[in-house]
Formats: C-alpha cells, sequence, structure tokens
C-alpha cells in the first residue's frame, strides 16, 4: 500500500486503523490507516504514516485484524417493495388463520375507516392452510384488505382489494400490485420515515450507496428523496433507475431526470426493464425446453419486439438501461438487443447492463464483455433454497447442466464487470452472506461439502470489488467513490474480521461494525 495525500490543510477528523486495509486498487488487505478530513479521504497509506494525521480533535479508531473497506453499493434494490413487506400488521407471530383474522379486525378498528388494511409476514407452512378469501370477504365487505405472506409469493386478499387493485392472491410481484405501491407511497411523511428506517437498517450492513428501481415516474418517492437530499438529510447516496409498469417508457422524463438528477447524493442512472421471468417457476425463457416441462421453454411469452423498440430509443437519447434476464434465451436476446443498440445509435460509454444472469450461455458472456455490458449479479442467491438437496437447478435443466447456472467463474473469464447487487427485499444486503454463497457455494445448511461447483466461484477479493469499485463504475461514480483513496469521497466499511480470510463456518457471522458515508459515521456498533 503506497501512502497517498490529499493537500494538507489541517489534521484529519478520524483516523482508522488496522492491519487489513482493503483499499480495492489492490486484491489484498494490507496493514495500514485511512484518514477522513470533512466529507473526503485526506490519506491513505501504511500504518507507519498515521500519526502526522493525529490532531488534538482527531478521533482514532484502532481495528486491529478487523476488515477497512469502500462503502458498500447495492446495485439493485426496490425500497418500494421493502416498505410494502414492513406497513401494517406483522403476522410473523401467528400460529393460525383465525388468530391472524382475530388480529387483524382488532387493528382495522384502530384506523380510520376509509383506509386500507395492510399485512405482512405471515407463513402457510406455518399455518397449515391457505387462507380463504371468504374470510376476509365476511369480515370486511367494503374494505380493502392486504396481507403479504413472508416469501412475497401470495396475497391474502377480499374482495374490495382485488376489485380496487386489479391482481389476484397468486400473481402478486412487484409489478402486479403497481397500483396498490403507488398508492402506499402517497403519504410523503410515512414514507421518509420509512425511507429513514431503511437506509438505516443498510448503514449497519456497511451499505452507503443504492441502485434502486422506482415504477413509472417515481411517484411518492422522488419527491421525498429530493427533499431529504435538499436538507441535507439523505443517509446514503441514491441513484435511481425507472421501470414501466403502469405507462410506457417515458423518454421525456427520463432526460429530465438526467438534467435535474446528477449529484453525488441523488443520481438518475437510466431505466429497467423486464424481459422474462423466473428459471424455477418456468417462466424463464430458456434456449432448451426445461428437462421437467418437456417442449415447453418459457409459461410466459416476451414480448421481445417491444422491448427493443423501447431501448433502442433510449439509448438513442443517452439514457441508460438495465435488462433484467433470468433464462439463457432472454439473455440471449438481451445482449443482441444491446449490441444493437452500439449498432445503430453509434459506440458509446453507455454502461448498459443485465441484472439476474441465472441461467447465462457461456458463449453470450463472451459477447457481453465485448459489447461493455455490466453484469448485476445478486450474489446471495444460494441462500433462497434450503440446503443443495432441496435446490430446484437440476431438476429444471438436468443434472448435466445445472452447473452453468450462477457461472461467476466465466463472467471474470470472459472480461465481464460484475456489480452485485439483492433486488431487496429478495435479500437484505450482505457482504458476507454473498462470500459465504458466491465464493464458498454453500446452501444456508453448508451443503455440499467442499461447495457446490466450486471451480464456477467467485473468488472473495472479486466480491469485494464488485460491491465497491465496480459498482461505482457501473454508476459513472468510480472519480468519486468506490475505492479508498486520498480525494475520494469518505465513504468507508469496518467489518469485525477479515473477510478475506474468514472461514466459511464464520462468514454468517461477521457483521459491520462502523459505516462512514461522506464522512458522516452513520453506523457505529461500539459508540
Amino acid at each position: 500500500m503506497q501512502a497517498s495525500n490529499a493537500t494538507r490543510t489541517a489534521f484529519a477528523d478520524l483516523v482508522l486503523l488496522s492491519d487489513a486495509v482493503f483499499t480495492g486498487k489492490e486484491p489484498e488487505a494490507r496493514p495500514g490507516f485511512v484518514a477522513v478530513k470533512g466529507e473526503r479521504i485526506a490519506a491513505v497509506g501504511p500504518k507507519s504514516g498515521f500519526r502526522e494525521w493525529i490532531g488534538p480533535d482527531t478521533r482514532i479508531y484502532d481495528f486491529k485484524d478487523e476488515l477497512i473497506m469502500p462503502g458498500i453499493h447495492d446495485n439493485h434494490v426496490f425500497f418500494t417493495g421493502y416498505m410494502s413487506m414492513h406497513r401494517g400488521l406483522d403476522l410473523s407471530k401467528t400460529t393460525s388463520v383465525q388468530e391472524a383474522l382475530r388480529m387483524l379486525v382488532k387493528y382495522a378498528d384502530a384506523l380510520p375507516e376509509d383506509k386500507n388494511v395492510y399485512a405482512f409476514g405471515w407463513d402457510r407452512d406455518i399455518w397449515g392452510e391457505l387462507p380463504e378469501q371468504a374470510l376476509l370477504d365476511g369480515a370486511f365487505p367494503d374494505r380493502a384488505v392486504i396481507a403479504i405472506n413472508r416469501s412475497k409469493s401470495y396475497c391474502w386478499m377480499n374482495g374490495a382489494a382485488i376489485d380496487k387493485y386489479g391482481f389476484k392472491p397468486d400473481e402478486c410481484s412487484a409489478e402486479a400490485r403497481a397500483r396498490l405501491l403507488k398508492e402506499m407511497l402517497q403519504d410523503k411523511e410515512l414514507v421518509e420515515a420509512e425511507f429513514l428506517d431503511f437506509a438505516r437498517m443498510l448503514a449497519e450492513r456497511g451499505v452507503t450507496s443504492i441502485k434502486d428501481i422506482g415504477f413509472d415516474d417515481y411517484s411518492g418517492l422522488l419527491p421525498v428523496l429530493t427533499k431529504l437530499e435538499g436538507s441535507g438529510r439523505l443517509p446514503l447516496r441514491v441513484h435511481f433507475a425507472l421501470e414501466p409498469v403502469l405507462e410506457p417508457l417515458n423518454i421525456s422524463f427520463g432526460l429530465e431526470c438526467r438534467e435535474k438528477y446528477k449529484g453525488d447524493q441523488l443520481r438518475f442512472q437510466g431505466f429497467k426493464l423486464m424481459l422474462d421471468g423466473v428459471v424455477a417457476d418456468h417462466t424463464g425463457d430458456m434456449l432448451e425446453p426445461y428437462a421437467d416441462l418437456p417442449g415447453i421453454t418459457n409459461l410466459r411469452p416476451v414480448d421481445y419486439e417491444a422491448i427493443e423498440a423501447a431501448v433502442l430509443e433510449a439509448d438513442r437519447n443517452g439514457l441508460k438501461c438495465t435488462l433484467t434476464a433470468e433464462g439463457d434465451a432472454a439473455i440471449r436476446r438481451a445482449v443482441s438487443i444491446l449490441e444493437k443498440c452500439r449498432e445503430q445509435n453509434g459506440k458509446r460509454d453507455a454502461r448498459h447492463s443485465i441484472s439476474d444472469l441465472e441461467y447465462p450461455h457461456p458463449e453470450d458472456l463472451q459477447r457481453m464483455a465485448a459489447a461493455g455490458i455490466f453484469a448485476e449479479v445478486y450474489a446471495q442467491v444460494l441462500l433462497l433454497n434450503p440446503s443443495y438437496e432441496d435446490a430446484y437447478m437440476a431438476e429444471v435443466v438436468g443434472k448435466d447442466k445445472e452447473s452453468r447456472f450462477y457461472n461467476y467463474k466465466s463472467m471474470l473469464d470472459a472480461g465481464v464487470t460484475i456489480t452485485i447487487g439483492t433486488d431487496l427485499p429478495l435479500f437484505i444486503t450482505s457482504v458476507p452472506d454473498s462470500i459465504y454463497a458466491a465464493s464458498a457455494r454453500l446452501f444456508p445448511d453448508a451443503s455440499p461439502p467442499g461447495g457446490w461447483y466450486p471451480e464456477k466461484a467467485m473468488p472473495v477479493e472479486e466480491v469485494l470489488k464488485a460491491w465497491t469499485v465496480n459498482g461505482a463504475k457501473h454508476c459513472f461514480m468510480e472519480d468519486r467513490t468506490g475505492s479508498l483513496e486520498a480525494g475520494k469521497l469518505a465513504d468507508i466499511a469496518v467489518f469485525d474480521r477479515n473477510l478475506l480470510q474468514t472461514p466459511a463456518n464464520e462468514l454468517r457471522e461477521v457483521r459491520a461494525v462502523l459505516t462512514i458515508a461522506g464522512g458522516e459515521i452513520v453506523h457505529d456498533q461500539r459508540s
């Protein structure tokens, strides 16, 4: 680690010391210090140089062998989805449908009569049955009631809610619930409080920056974020992308956002478009038929022509796009669409991306790299399955092809720049969990011995880069954040042990102990 100092004007406000400093510029963590002055990093260097930054008011943190690294950037989150999973009555402790119904009736009695009744967290496995609509219709004949389950796969709803919001209980993806979510965002004071709680939760995990996906015109949340930024109370960097759901992709609004939201704290990052669905339920678009559904490559057709037209128009206007694709056929079409952008609109530093990338064909990874397309992967994804024995991958494609799932090594070998997201609330951001799943290649029960296709793993240092340096680069922020360098914004995370050396069986115990965003301490476990 080379000493690196900004122009000295005063002593540091903070000095962080450790035997494990991962700057993001080198693959190893080395002994060193980081000095912070104001909102920026003043110096980074070997431990021998820290004393010259110490003044009478400097706060010194000695982290021994704990890991100091750049702040975490989650490159794919969905605050509105998280909000909807925490709004209303918590049913997670209920053990039966009847108990939940009694709680809902009591909860509703305390609400104004014109307010919807929201609830969350119930579990069919605990209840032993799927709740019936008729029970809610009897208790609430005229008032919308929506209770989403723990896995976000089913909404217990009454007829009033179904009629009002136009989605079915077993079709409750965030996109299906778009009208409901838009309505939930209208209470600005409540949304502000919920977002600040959300930011505090992420700070406890070392997160200093996110790319948030918002529907259509980001109605409800964008004014809240603008207000927080204007008053200096936005506690993490928010990059946002717009997903057209209720309305067509709006180029004019995108251009307006690009001009208006381009600061370090709140910045527009283009559009996000869904291609296929989910491989696990056979709505992912595949090149070959599913092994467990002969002759079927996708249960839900994709209108690729409409998506291509929208992406080409966005690119023609200089706007970035993220295409969400899981199956290898959808990924291939996504690559082709983004290649066509270059062919028709000219080569530029677009930094388009493809997210999910569950089951890519190796040939398409080479094409992604050649076209400069970024990857947004969910590195915690193995943790969706309780164990290797319960995992679905071999079932849907066959044992001989399951190793193509989550093939991070082939992405790296092809030269694809990998970023990491969580699709939060699918997962809550966890760097240690991502190393456990993507590097150690283990399921929650630590199966299988030695890891699941360990040769496909992402090395730990690459996982850390994907969370930091690469995420900053994807958001055109690499000159400001993403690494520990003098002059950059002081976005820093400290974990309670060296993640580069932590045994797999200890990884999920690791916690962030300090988070600094723009020079401000936003989480300090030891204070």
